[in-house]
């Protein structure tokens, strides 16, 4: 639900014109850039410590027991759901920022133009409910879901987190932006901005 089907959607991105203005890279490179190892750090460090904080203070949460002799943690808790269903979330939504490698803020760009990407993601979101809700009175055994599933306020809770990819990922962005501005011209590690570089002109 998470590899596979993310796989596909970001392999069915549609070339762009703007592919075609980009310099050539070096193939002694590596394949993976600063931003892309920001990115990836960033991304991560929010999900672990979210996980981790979410394991271990959860009394906050509201509506861990559906029934009086319900547990309040651990397998087909309502605790455990919520980490199940958090977890998969995160993932949902960095797919869309996973879309743009480069710093960009603009997530949503070409999305229209791609409908297999959002038949894939709805699709991702639509079967988590499926699992989550509608199917918990099976699935209680195999993944230890709670029977009953999550409560409404549970649910904008676990979006709520999930969506936080989004917003860490601008911060990211804002913040090697705020590195590429900060260290000098000069300096080897300074990338100037496509847009800032001014066009070649040719001699007459």
């Amino acid at each position: 639900i998470m590899d596979s089907a993310a796989s596909v959607a970001l392999a069915s991105e549609p070339p762009t014109d703007e592919l075609l203005e980009r310099p050539p890279v070096n193939r002694n490179d590596s394949i993976i850039t600063k931003q892309m190892l920001m990115n990836m750090i960033g991304i991560a460090a929010y999900e672990v410590g979210l996980m981790v904080f979410l394991l271990y203070e959860y009394e906050w949460i509201p509506d861990l027991k559906d029934k009086h002799d319900d547990p309040m943690t651990g397998p087909k808790s309502r605790h455990y759901t919520m980490l199940f269903n958090i977890f998969v979330l995160l993932q949902v939504f960095n797919e869309y920022n996973a879309r743009f490698l480069r710093g960009e803020w603009q997530i949503w760009r070409g999305l229209n133009n791609n409908r297999l990407y959002l038949f894939i993601s709805i699709g991702t979101m639509l079967l988590q409910i499926i699992m989550v809700q509608v199917a918990a009175p099976v699935l209680t055994f195999a993944l230890k879901i709670h029977p009953a599933g999550l409560s409404g306020t549970q649910w904008v809770i676990c979006l709520g987190f999930g969506a936080g990819t989004l917003v860490v990922q601008q911060i990211l962005n804002r913040c090697r932006l705020l590195f590429m501005m900060l260290v000098p011209k000069g300096d080897p590690q300074h990338v100037q901005p496509e847009s800032a570089k001014s066009p070649e002109t040719t001699p007459e």
